[in-house]
């Protein structure tokens, strides 16, 4: 039976994290044998970005600390080189996006849309950047959705964590034409390696109880479609956010290790 998420029709209510399966169509050879209903592209920026130097990835107990700070190669090379091959792939996908200032964001999605990308993603909630993360600041990110709300036949998901009041800038999204929140990107954290200080984002089940507390929360009080991301190993994890009303669950940290658990779940 078909399900619905943003009017995106999915055979399956398991969708790939951004970031966790490259551009997407890198998985070609696992999508007849996994149960995944779309798959979610690492984010895209309007320029090429190296991201952060090594050390990017650490397995902690629980979790999975990275620091890769948003490496692509930019929107021009994705819609040259990635995106016809995603679109080959036959499978739904969801272009997740992030741009500096309110003219990237605008750019980016006008550059996609118009070469067919229907679904998009909005990273508002990355915390390997410089700067401050996007959703901390809702008057600025109500000027991004607005901008973009303006573009027609597009549908337009919040990736947001759970940590930065996620029930009141949910509310505001809303409020500005969101329709689908994607809920939680990694936690903000530091950790010591070589001796050396760092800063990153922790996934996996050592956030788990957080997001299934925020993700209950925000069931009870919007209708939006809703998807879970965080600590989702097993069809125990997916029933608990079951649970809690969660019909739509995101896979993340959990591909590095085993990018064909798909077709575990149901």
């Amino acid at each position: 039976m078909a399900l619905n998420f943003a009017s995106l029709k999915l055979s399956s209510p398991f969708m790939t994290a951004s970031g966790c399966s490259g551009y997407g169509w890198e998985l070609n050879n696992l999508f007849p044998k996994v149960n995944y209903g779309a798959v979610t592209t690492k984010t895209i920026t309007y320029k090429e970005r190296k991201g952060n130097p090594p050390p990017r990835i650490f397995e902690i107990e629980g979790g999975v600390i990275n620091r890769v700070g948003l490496e692509n190669c930019g929107v021009f090379k994705f819609i040259d080189e990635h995106l016809p091959k995603l679109k080959k792939s036959g499978v739904n996908f969801i272009v997740s996006i992030y741009g500096e200032n309110l003219e990237e964001w605008v750019e980016i999605l006008k550059l996609l849309k118009g070469r067919g990308v229907k679904f998009f993603e909005l990273n508002l909630s990355c915390p390997n950047l410089k700067n401050r993360i996007v959703q901390e600041d809702v008057g600025y990110v109500r000027r991004v959705v607005r901008s973009l709300r303006k573009f027609r036949g597009v549908k337009l998901i919040a990736k947001i964590n759970a940590i930065h009041s996620p029930i009141e800038l949910t509310k505001k999204l809303i409020e500005d034409g969101i329709d689908g929140i994607v809920c939680s990107n990694t936690f903000p954290c530091s950790f010591i390696f070589n001796g050396k200080i760092y800063d990153g984002g922790v996934s996996g089940r050592v956030i788990k109880p957080v997001v299934l507390k925020v993700v209950k929360e925000l069931r009870k009080r919007f209708r939006i479609p809703l998807a879970a991301c965080g600590g989702i190993y097993s069809k125990e994890d997916v029933d608990d956010y079951r649970k809690v009303g969660v019909d739509f669950f995101v896979l993340g940290s959990i591909l590095l290790r085993e990018p064909d658990i798909g077709k575990w779940l149901k």
